[in-house]
């Protein structure tokens, strides 16, 4: 297969989980070295960026924030900002392969860690059969099955290493260019995920947080905003400053991806997005549909565009599978839940959705937790079909120190009683003002003067419910007629074998 298969270099980077280790040498070097001259290919490059659990609260070009993401907020800084994005589902492998086949998670088949439905089609398999070179680093495993999946370079690893995604990107235009090809690459930069810097299991992984593991500029307690969210404890501040460290490696891994792109002299012919999985993985956030589990920045920048504009239009991750294809001038995938964003970029129209759907239904540990939330510009209406059962909540996001702390607090302030006791037994159906209340702490569903709107908002979830096939419909139906909504366990049937229950 070319130069792909004769490089022994290459061959080392596909078993090193330290691309930067295995290959050595400062980029620019690699770049010079390694780069055919540049083709006269007429079709666009598609470089495609996501960070693993980054909360928007976090980010610069959301928040106006400035040390924590410079070269993401760089790069926004030339795209369009899409700053009221939601994710279909705020968990990994749902949200990657919802946004990568523009399907709802019980659409495409892929509602938990297991595949997606054979024979459905994604922007990998689109643009492979289009004529691009397409190669992946990491979360491979999380893009399934490898049918809708074809790539012709991929790596696989958990290592956070912030040169290792810039060095695939390298090997993945070099091949492409000794094909004579445009490329499609997905670079999925591992952190902010737990464990989170400075952590006692983050030091062991991250080889000491030593070299280019290690942040110039530490977070401390005392730097850190809390977000509405979360509570203002001691250890809740500690942990949001080690992700916040986690999310300046993260961008330190984006300004190195970039300093490739530009330095290979394909950036002025490649369509750049960028998006998060989903929220933060602290409680109210990843693996349940309140706003800082689905909220998730995303930028837009491609040739020819206009002039780099902040929308607040809602859209929903699905719309990037037809998207992105739109950009590529390939054809997308016919009778998808996305809905392309180029009228809205191009100014062909000043709308794009009135509402947006997110869902969860099964966890990495195979446990069903659904919750579904339809949310318009201003509020949102959560369903919890679990919640007043004999089920309590038990994610990934109660390790570490945030939800200890708050439990401790529990114990002597009914305030945080009441809070813990929302996140860890649910609420089977809440109405919040995100504008007035953006940590969904006041539940206005038999509010007298809500009641019209909650009314209209209960029916749109039940049609949309209804349309989309959606496994929850009958619970929620149930629920509306006073019944109780039946949740079946089944962990052992909905939990891929290989991942271990952190992820």
């Amino acid at each position: 297969m070319g130069a792909l298969r004769d490089s022994m270099k290459k061959r080392d980077f596909l078993k090193s989980g330290v691309a930067a280790v295995a290959l050595g040498g400062p980029l620019s070097q690699l770049n010079a070295q390694n780069y055919p001259k540049p083709s006269k290919i007429e079709r666009r490059n598609l470089l495609l960026i996501t960070a693993d659990d980054i909360d928007w609260s976090c980010i610069g070009f959301m928040t106006g924030r400035e040390g924590i993401t410079p070269n993401l907020d760089r790069l926004a800084a030339r795209s369009h900002r899409f700053r009221q994005m939601r994710t279909s589902s705020p968990i990994c492998m749902p949200s990657r392969q919802a946004f990568m086949s523009g399907l709802r998670p019980h659409r495409n088949g892929g509602n938990g860690f297991f595949p997606m439905h054979e024979g459905t089609s994604t922007i990998t398999s689109r643009l492979s059969d289009a004529g691009w070179f397409t190669g992946a680093t990491h979360k491979i495993k999380h893009m399934r099955p490898a049918s809708s999946f074809p790539w012709n370079f991929k790596v696989e690893g958990k290592d956070r290493h912030p040169d290792l995604h810039a060095r695939g990107l390298d090997l993945i235009i070099e091949e492409a260019r000794a094909q004579y090809k445009p490329w499609f690459a997905n670079c999925n930069i591992n952190d902010p995920h737990r464990p989170f810097y400075n952590s006692e299991a983050a030091i062991q992984m991250d080889h000491g947080q030593q070299g280019a593991y290690k942040v110039e500029n530490e977070f401390t307690a005392d730097d850190v905003t809390v977000p509405s969210n979360l509570e203002d404890l001691p250890e809740i501040r500690e942990e949001i400053a080690r992700y916040w460290n986690s999310c300046q490696r993260f961008d330190k891994a984006v300004g190195n991806i970039l300093r490739v792109l530009e330095e290979s002299g394909e950036a002025d012919n490649t369509v750049i997005v960028f998006i998060s999985d989903h929220g933060m993985p602290l409680p109210f956030g990843k693996a349940t549909c309140y706003d800082h589990g689905v909220r998730v920045p995303a930028l837009i920048s491609y040739p020819g565009m206009a002039a780099p504009t902040d929308f607040d239009q809602l859209a929903i991750n699905l719309d990037l599978h037809p998207t992105t294809l739109e950009l590529m001038g390939v054809e997308a995938t016919p009778d998808i839940d996305g809905r392309s964003l180029v009228p809205l970029m191009e100014g062909r129209t000043a709308q794009h959705r009135d509402m947006v759907m997110t869902h969860v239904d099964y966890v990495s540990s195979g446990y069903a937790y659904p919750m579904r939330g339809l949310q318009d510009e201003r509020y949102t209406l959560l369903f919890t079909p679990w919640a007043n059962s004999a089920l309590q909540l038990r994610i990934e996001s109660m390790w570490g120190l945030t939800w200890p702390a708050m439990l401790e607090a529990a114990k002597t302030d009914p305030r945080m009683r009441a809070r813990a006791d929302q996140y860890l037994n649910g609420v089977p159906l809440a109405l919040y003002d995100l504008k007035k209340d953006p940590g969904q702490r006041v539940n206005l569903i038999d509010e007298p003067r809500y009641a019209k709107r909650a009314a209209a908002m209960k029916d749109r979830m039940l049609r949309e419910m209804e349309q989309d096939g959606d496994p929850q419909y009958e619970n929620f139906r149930l629920f509306l007629s006073g019944q109780q909504p039946i949740v079946v366990q089944e962990p052992a049937s909905h939990r891929m074998a290989g991942f271990p229950d952190k992820d």
